[in-house]
């Protein structure tokens, strides 16, 4: 009997141990697991091991409430609002009483310009735990008014007694007296929280913004260094320091002490991402991408990440790339305005302005706040015509912040493009008050009333412009374009050259005088001016342009072609340095040289006119598809309707096929204009030859070779005119 009692216990034994082994490859029971050891990771700060657990568990019940928030406050922790947002608003939902969720919500509401929603997140707490420090925290944090923050300390120092001993009550009242403007009793309350908790992380950096703030720089980096010793290696602290580097252009600085936390905390993703943003700014595209392939690697889902590796790819014209990256981002949060803003640029840059409206658009939309697209899309329009909608969506973002200096700019320019001009010269004024250093104000002043004939008052606020800024090129340019309309050549000089006596290392001004002595005539010292402009500032490329037209016009045509390989170098993709170079080349009788130069510019710009129309000549006259010329030519001729020269390549064309009648019509377009130039003459004459009319055509072929002996087709013209009587 006891062997089999033994019998039936151990058979107990593995039965249990087989229903448990069961139960633990249940989905409950994985769930449980994934739970346990997210709150495990969550108690040890280790927010992104929690994460993962958390994520687990959502996948086996999608309506836990508990990993719900501890996800959301995980991702808070980690400083990704953008996904702790929505699953704190769900627990909210479905758990309205849990306070820690609401405070949370309420950080969000305030960070995010909801102060109102913010306020109610608050109070709510409070109406549940009076002595609830971080609801009174982000209480008192909504106050605006004067008023509002006055009762804020009025109720903070109340509560002196109980919170006194803690640095985050003293850290808090330095931020009311901030917000106060009494920045004394402010640095006397940080620097009492830092007495309080010598180790305070908080304490040391919101000191350290205190003396940013006041632009003591040296005070700030001993505060923030200060903060980044003390605390973990995967801390915001330590990206604060390396921020304030970028702020310093101490740029290698701060790559040290993003390196030394990506090394220390590899699992510190905003360390990665403030990596990839440096690397952007510093145009280290491989860079950027390698600290972003670490990230998305650890979170996929990382919409920031997607978001900086669209903007890397659209700097490096990988426009498909980056449209892919942005969409990435829509499809896990579809209203996302960064994606939708970063896809209308992108689809600017291809050209696609339809497209970019309607994402600016849906900006405007869902985040009315997003004050850069609203201003680009108000551009869109008042370059597609539609200046009401212009001047409607720009006078509401005024309204809403009237020191936006840059919406003061487009809506005096939407003003101007109405006509409306007496109410740009006003914007311009109100632009003026709001930003009275700024050169800008009176420069726009001026063009507004020159707008208006009133050439003295905008004379006098160019000179205005120039004061604030004296090395403001457009004021100076637009007083020398004055100069020369009114016959004052020698003013115009006199003018620039005082200008570089105050300025003497702007290359713009070089540049601007240069095209000053051109437009007197004084070729040798145009070509130092350009010179110097070049030495000043390498990457000036409007300065190797103008050497390549002024060596081309001289016949110089291998130093010509030099800076255009110097403008390209600086410039690789411009259309105008290809345009030059195609037309020295032919100039040079170099066909094959040129064609390329014509092909390169039609390849950055298929509806470029002069191109074709140059390309269609080659192709006709020197060996090339027929068809295509043709079909150049036309394009051009669409594009360029009243250029004789033109018309004069299209008639050519159809004559060289057959086409004689259509060819004559054109070339009488262009005989009205270029009557004096030989090669179109004897196109004329020949057209004219072809349809019957002799006696035409012999007065015409005449005149050809009688303007010059040796133009392309000169012997055709001798030969025909002797077969005429």
């Amino acid at each position: 009997m006891i062997q089999s009692s033994r019998r039936l216990l151990c058979w107990a034994v593995v039965v249990g141990v087989l229903l448990g082994a069961g139960c633990n490859r249940s989905p409950e029971a994985k769930k449980a697991r994934y739970l346990e050891r997210g709150d495990a990771y969550y108690s040890q700060q280790k927010y992104r091991e929690a994460v993962i657990e958390y994520r687990n568990a959502l996948q086996i019940d999608q309506a836990n409430i508990h990993a719900m928030q501890r996800l959301g406050l995980a991702y808070f922790q980690l400083g990704e609002i953008t996904q702790s947002y929505p699953l704190l608003l769900k627990t909210k939902e479905l758990a309205p009483k849990d306070t820690e969720t609401r405070l949370k919500l309420g950080t969000m509401f305030l960070a995010g310009g909801k102060p109102a929603e913010a306020r109610e997140e608050a109070a709510f707490v409070l109406q549940q735990d009076p002595k609830n420090f971080e609801a009174l925290l982000l209480w008192v944090g909504t106050a605006n008014t004067s008023e509002e923050l006055a009762e804020a300390i009025d109720r903070f120092e109340q509560k002196r007694a109980d919170f006194g001993e803690m640095a985050r009550f003293h850290m808090a009242l330095g931020a009311l007296y901030l917000r106060k403007q009494n920045p004394e009793k402010a640095e006397q309350a940080f620097q009492e929280a830092i007495a309080k908790e010598p180790r305070s992380i908080e304490a040391h950096t919101l000191l350290g913004n205190f003396y940013l703030a006041k632009k003591d720089t040296a005070q700030a980096e001993r505060e923030f260094k200060i903060a980044a010793d003390i605390a973990p290696a995967g801390s915001p602290s330590r990206i604060t320091l390396a921020d304030l580097y970028v702020l310093l252009n101490r740029r290698e600085e701060a790559k040290q002490v993003l390196a030394e936390i990506t090394k220390e905390a590899p699992d510190f993703l905003p360390a990665w991402r403030r990596t990839a943003q440096i690397a952007l700014g510093e145009k280290r595209y491989e860079d950027g991408l390698t600290a972003l392939d670490v990230l998305l690697k650890k979170n996929p889902g990382d919409l920031d990440g997607h978001l900086l590796r669209g903007q890397i790819y659209r700097e490096q014209k990988e426009t498909g790339a980056a449209i892919s990256e942005f969409q990435q981002v829509l499809k896990l949060e579809p209203k996302s305005a960064p994606a939708l803003y970063q896809l209308a640029l992108t689809h600017i840059q291809t050209g696609d302005l339809q497209q970019a409206k309607a994402e600016l658009t849906e900006v405007k939309a869902n985040a009315p706040n997003m004050v850069d697209a609203r201003l680009l899309l108000a551009e869109l329009n008042m370059r597609a015509g539609a200046t009401e909608a212009a001047v409607e969506d720009l006078e509401n973002v005024i309204e809403q912040q009237p020191k936006l200096t840059q919406a003061y700019v487009l809506l005096g320019a939407a003003y101007l493009a109405k006509k409306e001009v007496s109410k740009a010269t006003e914007t311009y004024r109100q632009f003026s008050q709001q930003a009275p250093k700024d050169p800008r104000g009176p420069y726009f002043i001026g063009v507004s009333l020159q707008a208006q004939g009133k050439t003295g008052e905008a004379r006098k606020a160019y000179a205005d412009a120039l004061a604030l800024g004296p090395e403001f090129l457009e004021p100076l340019a637009q007083l020398v374009a004055l100069d020369f309309n009114e016959k004052k050549s020698e003013a115009a000089l006199e003018r620039v050259q005082q200008q570089i006596r105050l300025v003497p290392q702007s290359a713009r001004f070089q540049n601007l005088l240069a095209r000053v002595h051109l437009a007197r005539g004084e070729g040798e010292a145009a070509e130092a001016a350009y010179l110097k402009a070049t030495a000043l500032d390498p990457q000036l490329f409007d300065s190797y342009l103008g050497l390549g037209h002024l060596y081309a016009q001289t016949k110089r045509y291998d130093e010509a072609l030099a800076k255009m390989e110097q403008a390209l170098t600086v410039n690789p993709k411009n259309i105008s340095a290809y345009m030059l170079t195609g037309i020295i080349h032919e100039q040079r009788a170099d066909i094959p040289k040129a064609r390329v130069a014509y092909e390169k510019v039609l390849e950055l710009n298929p509806r470029f006119g002069p191109a074709a129309n140059n390309l269609a000549y080659i192709y006709s006259e020197h060996g090339g598809d027929k068809e295509k010329a043709l079909t150049l030519a036309q394009t051009a001729k669409e594009l360029l309707p009243e250029d004789p020269r033109v018309t004069d390549t299209l008639a050519w064309i159809l004559y060289k096929r057959g086409i004689y009648e259509r060819s004559l019509s054109l070339l009488k377009e262009s005989i009205e204009k270029l009557g004096d130039n030989a090669e179109v003459q004897y196109h004329y004459g020949m057209a004219l030859y072809k349809t019957g009319n002799r006696q035409a055509a012999k007065e015409a072929l005449t005149k050809a070779l009688g303007l010059s002996p040796a133009f392309p087709g000169a012997e055709e013209a001798k030969q025909t005119l002797a077969e005429l009587p």
